[in-house]
Parts: C-alpha cells; structure tokens; sequence
C-alpha cells in the first residue's frame, strides 16, 4: 500500500528518520534554486546515493498548523503492504541552516578528525566551509593537510586508481600519510618533516601492483591526465612503471 510522505507518495520502501547532515540540507538547497517560482515551492526532495538517504523540505502548511522543516530518512526496500515512517521527535528538523544559505551564506562543517576533514573536502561542495580539527588549525597543520587534499585530489583525476588495484594503493598511501603527519603534529614537527616522511611510507607501500595495473592499461592518455602531478603518491606510482617498462 502506498504511503504520503511530505507530499510524496511512495510505495515498497520504509523510511527511518536520521539526523540530517549540513551535505543533505546544501542537496535540497541545490534542487530549490533549480526550480522556477521558488515563492511557490512547498516541497523539495534530495536523494543522496552514497549514504542511502532522502532529504524533504516541506513548506508551513497553515490549515494544518504544521511548521516548515527537514527531513532525512534512510530508505529501505520492503515488501509492498508494509510500508512505513519511523519518526525520532528529538531529531531537530529546523529550516535555519536552509535559511542561511539562501541568503548567501555558508554552512561550516566542523570535523572531528583529518579523516572527516578529507572527506566533506572531497565532496567539493561550495556551499560548506569544511573547518580542520582544532589540533590541526595551527600553521603547520593547515600546511600539512593542504598537501594532504591535494593527495586525495590527484587520486581523483585519474581513472587508474578507481580501479580496485589503485582504490587498494590510494586507501594504503593516504593511511600512510595520515598516520606520519599526526606523529610530526604531535612531535612539534614541521611541513618538511612531513614532506620527507612521505618518501619513507611510500617506499613501505607495495606499489608493484599499482605499476604493473598502469602498464596494462597501456595508454599514454593516461599518462598525460596523471604527469606531471602534485601528488608523491601519484608520481612514484607512474615512475615505479617507467621503471619496469626500462628494466624489461
């Protein structure tokens, strides 16, 4: 049977209510600016694919005494009948954060770790300001972690290390670096103590893998779109299989 929800009908799918994330709520805001007469606009949905979610905004319905609001559930596929809404009342469903940024302004996202850091980062969303941790926000921690999203920034250029080999040595180089650079933090260390501990982690990391996968593909395509590069990690890969193709 058919379900409503925030003026969507849905049938074969169950939706629990999570808390909506500040991602979720620049994804409703994206779909609101799209929409022509958004005077007009009472609903607006947002499915975000990667964490299995969708996000309503629903407009103040008067006659019902019902507030504006956001929603996020996750969704899961039942069989049809047994459909349902499982609601949290403690999750805070304000507007203000959709508020603010239509009035142009953005919504700061604090992290916990450098590992959350990269990841809102590599959303590339221009409507969050994705803030360090705070024992990251000293001068040489911002220096350090700029190297570090442009690692993760280099990965995404090349096709290569979307595949499993190269997700495998992506995953390997970015722990790697992660863990040298909190040492160095703690240690009072400096951006060039960082930038010498690369070559030393990527020197542990097999790579073997990672080369042989680059020759395969046999593309000087995909050598262009990779070199010259900003990335450590991306450079000692390509070099790794400049070497075997001399050595064979």
């Amino acid at each position: 049977m058919a379900i409503r929800l925030h003026s969507y009908i849905s049938s074969g799918k169950r939706y629990i209510q999570v808390e909506s994330q500040l991602s979720h709520i620049t994804g409703v805001f994206r779909r609101y600016i799209h929409l022509e007469n958004t005077q007009d606009i009472k609903n607006v949905c947002f499915e975000c694919e990667e964490d299995g979610t969708i996000t309503f905004y629903q407009a103040a319905i008067s006659a019902e005494f019902t507030p504006s609001g956001i929603w996020t559930y996750l969704i899961y596929e039942c069989p049809e009948g047994e459909e349902q809404v499982f609601l949290d009342s403690s999750i805070d469903t304000s507007t203000i954060p959709l508020l603010q940024l239509l009035t142009g302004q953005k919504l700061v996202q604090e992290t916990i770790d450098i590992y959350e850091y990269l990841k809102y980062q590599s959303l590339q969303d221009e409507y969050l300001e994705v803030q360090l941790p705070k024992q990251w926000q000293t001068i040489e921690g911002k220096a350090i972690a700029n190297l570090l999203l442009e690692e993760q920034k280099a990965f995404q250029l090349s096709s290569v290390f979307a595949e499993r080999t190269g997700t495998e040595y992506k995953k390997a180089v970015l722990n790697g670096f992660i863990e040298a650079a909190k040492k160095i933090l703690e240690q009072g260390g400096t951006l060039r103590d960082f930038e010498l501990a690369q070559y030393e982690v990527l020197k542990r990391i097999k790579s073997d893998d990672m080369a042989n996968l680059i020759l395969q593909y046999n593309d000087y395509r995909i050598w262009q779109a990779a070199l010259p590069s900003q990335s450590k990690a991306v450079e000692y890969a390509f070099h790794k299989a400049l070497a075997l193709i001399v050595s064979g």
